[in-house]
């Protein structure tokens, strides 16, 4: 189903799930810095903020459309660290927490494919794929010994 707008049901469930991730530790993390480190408003900073960060969120999806997510995590590492740049001018302290904050993220990049690596099925234990045969034979085994 489309609306006027263009707008899909899928397209609205993505945006919401977006706009979750959007807001997630690592901004909290930033909020605190900002309001440890200046006495500016937080909602000024933030309406103010949204409204620059909408070219980075459009230089972003275009990036990630001619270089793929390794290419887009490298825009997005190089704007972690355009931020502690610029937090330094509000304190060394707020660049360096600002610099911190964005080497975690770039260690949970790599340690998450190792994690996800260990949290596995069963399936892919024993060297089973599970595949629409696969289940079919089940069901077809599960039936017959049912019948029985």
């Amino acid at each position: 189903m489309e609306s006027k707008l263009g707008f899909t049901k899928e397209n609205i469930i993505a945006s919401i799930g977006f706009a979750f991730f959007v807001v997630c530790p690592r901004m909290a993390g930033m909020m605190h810095v900002i309001s440890k480190h200046s006495s500016t408003s937080m909602l000024y900073t933030i309406l103010l903020g949204i409204v620059i960060s909408i070219p980075l969120l459009m230089i972003m999806v275009y990036v990630f459309d001619k270089a793929g997510v390794w290419g887009t995590l490298g825009f997005c590492v190089m704007t972690d660290f355009i931020s502690a740049l610029i937090m330094k001018s509000i304190s060394i302290r707020a660049g360096i927490e600002t610099f911190i904050i964005a080497i975690f993220v770039i260690i949970g990049v790599k340690l998450t494919p190792y994690i996800s690596s260990k949290i596995i099925f069963k399936e892919q234990e024993t060297g089973q794929e599970i595949t629409k045969s696969n289940v079919l034979e089940d069901n077809k085994e599960y039936n017959t010994e049912d019948d029985k």
